[in-house]
């Protein structure tokens, strides 16, 4: 095997759509306490980067702030997004660093807080930033020792930081960011059964206060567990397709120290396609639908995007 085939073929083993995954994560406050991100555990080499850009679509019940409980409230959001992967080596563990940067077009009419309400928004929502590392199973490696690499179990930790940059009018009760900071810890693992990856997780949003709610309210929110599985199939080296569902529970909100009746209790459903055009350049996308039975949103979802990765040390 030639030097460019046998690096070209080392590209489309690591490739990991970024794009899906930013959706995934743009979309994290409408669809709540599950974030589906096929292979967030999946072990790269170190030095690699991704850039990406994408676009999705959700229609329905769905907010951007998921303090938000709504009563017949209809939305109609676009989303674009786009994100930058660096991976690394952490104490010797394999890591991955991701900012995400999404920009949103929304209407909204519905009840929200017992008031009928319209509103038109456009402009960035939150920036997250996301460290992963796998803490047992693997070890940080360079390209040529990846190329060796046999895949086993791996458990890892994730912590993602949302930032309040997005634009937020206190007048208004739905934002397209929050006016807080957000914190989700998350441990996970994945293990190869057959032709199949099976990968879970657990996490829980921690919310820090909106002293600025509507009208100059103050907001407090009980934390929201979640947990996550997906199923992954590769189907040749690069192209790869997922199922994913998840449950998120509590979210609980408080106003001027009222609670509200707004527990959540979400499930969602994806199913996500990764398909590398070349070993540096890659297409991804992703359809869903999400429901509850108390608070939160009520939803369906689609995504679609690209992404261009190069480096490895």
């Amino acid at each position: 095997m030639g030097e460019q085939e046998s690096g070209e073929r080392f590209w489309r083993l690591v490739w990991k759509p970024a794009v899906v995954t930013a959706l995934a994560l743009a979309f994290a406050a409408s669809v709540q306490a599950q974030e589906f991100e096929p292979r967030t555990y999946a072990v790269a080499p170190v030095g690699l980067n991704f850039i990406g850009v994408g676009y999705g679509h959700a229609g329905g019940a769905v907010f951007l702030d998921p303090s938000l409980a709504g009563q017949d409230v209809e939305g109609d959001v676009q989303i674009a997004v786009a994100k930058y992967v660096r991976t690394l080596g952490l104490f010797n563990r394999p890591a991955k660093l991701k900012l995400v940067v999404p920009w949103s077009d929304g209407h909204w009419d519905g009840f929200v807080g017992g008031e009928f309400r319209t509103r038109d928004a456009t402009g960035f929502g939150d920036l997250r930033i996301v460290l992963e590392t796998q803490f047992s199973g693997a070890e940080a490696m360079t390209p040529e020792e990846m190329r060796t690499y046999r895949s086993g179990t791996v458990f890892g930790a994730k912590l993602q930081v949302i930032a309040p940059t997005g634009q937020y009018d206190n007048s208004k009760a739905i934002n397209l960011g929050g006016n807080r900071w957000t914190f989700v810890p998350e441990i996970g693992m994945s293990t190869p059964i057959g032709k199949w990856s099976i990968e879970a997780a657990a996490g829980v949003w921690l919310f820090t206060d909106n002293p600025d709610f509507v009208n100059g309210n103050h907001l407090a929110q009980d934390p929201l567990v979640y947990t996550t599985l997906h199923f992954v199939r590769p189907i040749r080296p690069g192209f790869w397709c997922a199922i994913a569902g998840g449950y998120g529970y509590g979210g609980r909100t408080h106003v001027n120290g009222v609670a509200r009746d707004t527990i959540q209790r979400n499930w969602r459903l994806f199913a996500m396609v990764a398909y590398p055009i070349t070993p540096h350049h890659g297409l991804s996308m992703s359809v869903g639908s999400g429901g509850n039975r108390g608070a939160g949103t009520d939803f369906d979802v689609i995504t679609a995007g690209y992404q261009y990765s190069w480096g490895g040390r």
